[in-house]
């Protein structure tokens, strides 16, 4: 069994009022700067999980405004960062297919792009009152492997039909020195919506009775969590 490496990168920051984010919570003006995330596996394969938001500047980037990205936060400066370069990415799970963590799937040449089937026939035939978050024209792009539910995709790598955020979102398992990783893109979005009892969706659920089945599904697999716009998986933080 290989045990995978996973880094994390910062590929921007949205600020929104925080009770956006977890369904259910109180009325709040505070607002929250909330990373967009993407993950770095490294082990048998050179594996990321989702490739990051639109550049701010483009039409769809400013319609999420206030967002702001870096130059250190484009995906190749990233991932360089991280010891990889574009090119060298292998594999590209994505977790679901909105803005925020499918923009950049053309940085990425010589990868091979995985997403639920339900996820890839919504974007075909999208309804409007589950179509927010998406810039269709952008992911229907990509050539993606399509996976049927449940599934082991690579050794130490599996994942996870879960429901609620989208129609077809998915999380991946990974085998690490922690134990059983969990990066859940947005069924989970901060470590405290899924610290209460019973844990909250996020803020974006179109169906809740299915993302409570899934936030369940995912409790009894993982050793460990990473959410998908927490701050606290950037260094010092490191998950759930």
């Amino acid at each position: 069994m290989t045990l995978y490496k996973i880094t994390p990168l910062h590929l921007g920051t949205i600020r929104r009022r925080k009770s956006n984010m977890i369904l259910d919570s109180p009325p709040c003006d505070a607002q929250g700067d909330f990373p967009l995330l993407a993950y770095y596996l490294e082990g048998t394969h050179r594996i990321l999980v989702d490739t990051g938001g639109n550049p701010p500047e483009d039409p769809y980037g400013q319609k999420a405004q206030p967002y702001t990205r870096t130059p250190e936060q484009e995906l190749p400066r990233a991932l360089r960062a991280a010891g990889v370069a574009p090119e060298d990415i292998e594999i590209v799970i994505l977790t679901h297919l909105h803005w925020d963590h499918a923009a950049n799937n053309h940085l990425l040449p010589n990868a091979r792009f995985y997403c639920q089937r339900a996820e890839y026939e919504f974007i075909q035939n999208p309804t409007p009152e589950a179509s927010m978050g998406y810039e269709f024209e952008r992911v229907r792009k990509t050539r993606y492997e399509l996976v049927d539910g449940d599934a082991r995709l690579f050794d130490s790598v599996s994942v996870l039909l879960t429901p609620g955020h989208t129609k077809g979102g998915q999380c991946v398992v990974v085998d690490t020195a922690e134990g059983k990783t969990v990066l859940t893109g947005d069924l989970i979005t901060l470590r405290e919506s899924y610290r209460m009892n019973p844990p909250m969706p996020n803020g974006l659920c179109i169906d809740r009775e299915a993302m409570l089945d899934s936030l369940k599904k995912v409790k009894a697999v993982s050793d460990r969590i990473l959410p998908g716009h927490d701050p606290g998986v950037l260094p010092p933080g490191g998950g759930l």
